[in-house]
């Protein structure tokens, strides 16, 4: 398969090789396809694709649209949307991309914004090649947060009166690796009910994952005391944390077992997955 991923490059340098578009390109070459990226800021941008020329198309774009390319004459056999923040969003933009005729298939990060034949739920993934346990960087933190703060100061504020939680605000690339491995549990609270990148990359930094619950995470084989810890409501939240303070042991078992468990769930896999589904649909 020839695979062109379309997606702006990071204004954040950084940041930049932590580009979901750069992740998704290793993990098709991982499995012996060859893989271009092409986008606003990237240094080939000036140069057009041939896009008939490959198999596969995947727009990961999902906020610098206006020189996004028409798509509807190309004749590559799967032109893909990769939804990966329509919960910030919302999905009326994507909705209108594929009405428009440019692609035949979508893809949402977010189940609950899937609809008809030709939408599919694909989950959000982590980059195995970046993000992993570093026996370097001392867990040294009960509890932490790297991150922004979009609908979660109130508790970001709370936690760290009661248990002086590290925050990482903004903290980006090789630093929030290194920050997510300091902490020996990763406070998360979703935006939306989605289950966030934070929640595959803690599992993959060896760091045990505290998130708030919806079914999607039970859908992906998240357990609670097994590979996580989940909480409903704040109060149940800080009865966990409390738990938890209390038994560091417990901690340490759930962080191994999610580790693991996160394999099942980078972006090597999600290729897999895509493929195989594409196979299905042809």
């Amino acid at each position: 398969m020839k695979v062109l991923i379309v997606q702006e490059n990071g204004h954040h340098e950084a940041n930049k090789n932590f580009r979901e578009c750069f992740s998704l390109q290793r993990a098709f070459r991982h499995h012996n396809h060859e893989a271009d990226v092409w986008g606003n800021l990237h240094d080939n941008y000036n140069i057009t694709p041939d896009f008939n020329s490959y198999d596969i198309i995947i727009n990961l774009e999902n906020y610098s649209l206006g020189w996004i390319p028409d798509l509807s004459d190309i004749s590559s056999p799967y032109k893909i949307i990769w939804s990966i923040d329509a919960h910030c969003r919302g999905t009326q933009v994507y909705d209108d991309m594929f009405a428009s005729g440019k692609y035949n298939l979508l893809l949402h990060s977010t189940r609950d914004f899937v609809k008809g034949k030709h939408s599919a739920w694909f989950p959000n993934a982590y980059d195995d090649d970046l993000i992993c346990r570093r026996s370097d960087v001392d867990k040294q933190h009960f509890i932490g947060f790297c991150g922004n703060y979009v609908k979660r100061k109130h508790l970001l504020d709370r936690i760290t009166q009661k248990y002086d939680m590290k925050s990482d605000i903004f903290v980006i690339g090789d630093d929030m690796v290194n920050a997510i491995n300091s902490y020996r549990i990763h406070f998360n609270k979703n935006m939306s009910n989605d289950v966030n990148y934070r929640s595959f990359e803690t599992l993959g930094a060896g760091t045990a994952l505290i998130t708030n619950y919806n079914e999607q995470y039970s859908a992906l084989g998240f357990e609670e005391d097994k590979n996580c810890f989940m909480y409903k409501n704040d109060s149940e939240l800080f009865d966990k944390l409390e738990h938890l303070q209390n038994n560091p042991e417990l901690v340490a078992r759930v962080s191994d077992s999610g580790m693991e468990f996160a394999k099942k769930h980078t972006y090597k896999v999600r290729v897999e997955s895509l493929l195989t589904f594409l196979e299905n649909m042809l």
